[in-house]
């Protein structure tokens, strides 16, 4: 049995929702990903036009304590085994009253574009395919779908905006980020999209196509 309740969610805005924002972006954390390593990784999008809102997943656990002695990090999960639909559903009234809510305070039509790295792309999909937000693109990174979540058919529901798939040359993730099968998916529903490769680290501007902003 379950049971749907309220509760109160976390998430860091990197810049001041206001008249001046040219940008915003909603970027997702990956799995077991602090937000303060998410946000280190995004530094490079930290401008005065842009603002930068990271929401943390609803299911938060601590990390174990670090050799040095340090306190324990907190990390959260978009997703956990047995309950994916309903983290699903959870996910998406969430992240877009945190959307309505934020917006709102930025001028008319402001370009969105949302970022989804790991589980979060994953989360990022789900949410933009069942939700109410509007966005202008979606960048998916290294992304890794639950095999509880049928990838296909959430790619199909997803407006028709561009897609670009950030894939890294490192190691670091599982044969399925590599995202050449995610890209096939994605043009196979109708999608516009194009694949980019990055070395791991701050993300690249030019790999966002930040530069691109319009």
């Amino acid at each position: 049995m379950s049971f749907t309740t309220a509760r109160t969610a976390r998430y860091i805005c990197l810049g001041e929702p206001g008249p001046a924002i040219q940008h915003v972006w909603i970027c997702l954390h990956g799995e077991a990903q602090p937000l303060a390593e998410f946000t280190a990784h995004l530094i490079n999008l930290d401008t005065p036009e842009r603002l930068l809102i990271l929401p943390e997943a609803l299911s938060r656990y601590p990390l174990p304590a670090a050799e040095n002695g340090t306190s324990p990090a907190t990390a959260a999960s978009w997703f956990t085994p047995g309950s994916v639909q309903a983290d699903v559903a959870d996910l998406v009234v969430y992240l877009d009253a945190l959307a309505t809510q934020l917006l709102a305070h930025c001028p008319p039509n402001v370009p969105v574009t949302v970022l989804g790295c790991g589980h979060g792309a994953a989360a990022a999909a789900c949410w933009l395919a069942a939700g109410h937000t509007r966005y202008d693109r979606l960048i998916l990174y290294a992304s890794v779908f639950p095999p509880e979540i049928d990838r296909r058919a959430t790619l199909a529901a997803l407006p028709v905006r561009p897609v670009t798939l950030v894939s890294t040359t490192t190691d670091t993730f599982t044969p399925e980020a590599v995202a050449e099968g995610l890209l096939h998916d994605l043009q196979e529903v109708g999608l516009p999209a194009q694949l980019r490769y990055v070395s791991e680290g701050p993300l690249p501007l030019a790999s966002l196509g930040a530069a691109g902003e319009g």
